[in-house]
């Protein structure tokens, strides 16, 4: 992958509903469970400008037509493995598993000169009503590793999909809209992966804008996630958590050892979640990582990094398929769960920089608590005793 690789982002919102957890009986619980289905919705090899890696799937129902859905992704050529492009597609809501992507892909691509001429990232997607615009944040660079992250903005069109084209892209300013901060306590070097949350402010009557970002600096190599503020989602401040235990201001504590990359933002009822590619142990098993909080700006904590990990998913995990996963991101589909994320078969070299990744959907069928308090979650697996069925 892009590296160090160190590596879409809105909640369709909805409330969780959890029903009444059914215990099996004897006789059916000795009959192995049905897998829940999974499967590839965009493979690599369909074109060239994604034929290393397919990544970061950014889901919308579509503002202008409620039965349909829009995704924004990216995707790494195999003859350019340091350039990344945007492209998009859509999908009904009935049918979550059969996306179509534009025969014009892609629609969005490095700067022609500037801090992100090198490549670029997706980052996370919203749709603002009042612009009726798509705003697209993004991870780019000069070089071939992203270090700043900047915004464009796509009108919605029309019908809310065919208007998203090049031509319709325009970037904001000429300088991204968070640089990595040198100064202390910061000492930040690099700043990319931006997941970003717009939530409505009743008592000030303004929005609030949330913005949960990786790093790289003193303290290593995507260490974790930090959180920066904004009154319009261009103009950001960064906040330095003094409550860290591990004393890098980061929004929970992390995982020594491990690398903290892309990651989407969303909320069930009263409960933020982030969702979190981890590389343990440097990159040697990425897999979902969850984090939960009852405020956008604090009080945030990670799961156990083994909660989601794919090697619990009974009846779907193998080597030869989804041996890492990352770039996950979950949505509520039609009153169903689902896991949109890139997944590859364990490298013959055992590098997952050389890995061959596909864009996956699994679907949640294993209800599991979070933190006392905070909403359960649905994840790939099949319902037991511990969790019931959507």
């Amino acid at each position: 992958m892009i590296k160090p690789r160190a590596i879409l982002a809105l909640m369709l919102p909805s409330l969780l509903f959890c029903p009444p957890v059914v215990a099996r009986s004897a006789a059916n619980a000795a009959t192995p469970p049905t897998p829940p289905r999974a499967a590839i919705i965009i493979n690599r090899t369909s074109a060239q400008w994604e034929s290393q890696q397919v990544q970061e799937p950014c889901i919308l129902e579509n503002p202008k037509d409620p039965g349909r859905l829009v995704m924004f992704y990216s995707g790494v050529p195999a003859t350019n493995r340091n350039v990344c492009f945007i492209g998009k597609g859509w999908a009904l809501k009935s049918e979550p598993f059969t996306w179509h992507q534009d025969e014009h892909n892609p629609v969005f691509g490095p700067g022609e000169q500037g801090w992100n001429s090198g490549s670029i990232r997706l980052d996370a997607v919203l749709y603002i009503p009042e612009e009726d615009a798509y705003q697209i944040y993004y991870s780019g660079t000069t070089g071939s590793v992203q270090d700043r992250i900047g915004l464009a903005i796509c009108p919605a069109g029309a019908d809310g999909y065919s208007g998203i084209t090049p031509a319709a892209f325009h970037r904001v300013g000429i300088e991204p809209v968070l640089a990595p901060e040198p100064v202390a306590p910061y000492l930040e070097n690099m700043a990319s992966q931006a997941a970003v949350l717009r939530e409505w402010n009743a008592k000030e009557r303004r929005w609030n804008w949330f913005m949960y970002y990786s790093y790289r600096g003193k303290d290593g190599t995507l260490p974790g996630l930090r959180l920066a503020t904004s009154l319009d989602g261009k103009t950001w401040t960064r906040h330095f958590n003094d409550k860290d235990p591990r004393g890098m201001g980061q929004i929970f504590q992390s995982t020594p050892g491990a690398y903290y990359e892309w990651h989407q933002v969303f909320k069930i009822g009263d409960t933020y979640l982030l969702s979190v590619e981890v590389g343990i142990s440097a990159g040697k098993r990425w897999r979902p990582v969850v984090a939960v909080s009852k405020h956008p700006d604090t009080g945030w904590k990670q799961l156990t990094p083994d909660t989601l990990l794919q090697t619990k998913w009974e009846g779907l995990y193998s080597d030869e398929t989804i041996y890492h996963v990352a770039t996950p991101a979950m949505y509520q589909i039609a009153g169903k769960w689902y896991l949109y994320a890139q997944a590859c078969p364990l490298p013959e070299n055992g590098n997952y920089i050389d890995g061959r990744w596909d864009l996956w959907c699994f679907a949640c069928n294993r209800r599991i608590p979070t933190l006392p308090g905070c909403a359960s979650i649905y994840i790939p697996g099949a319902p037991d005793e511990a969790g019931a069925s959507q």
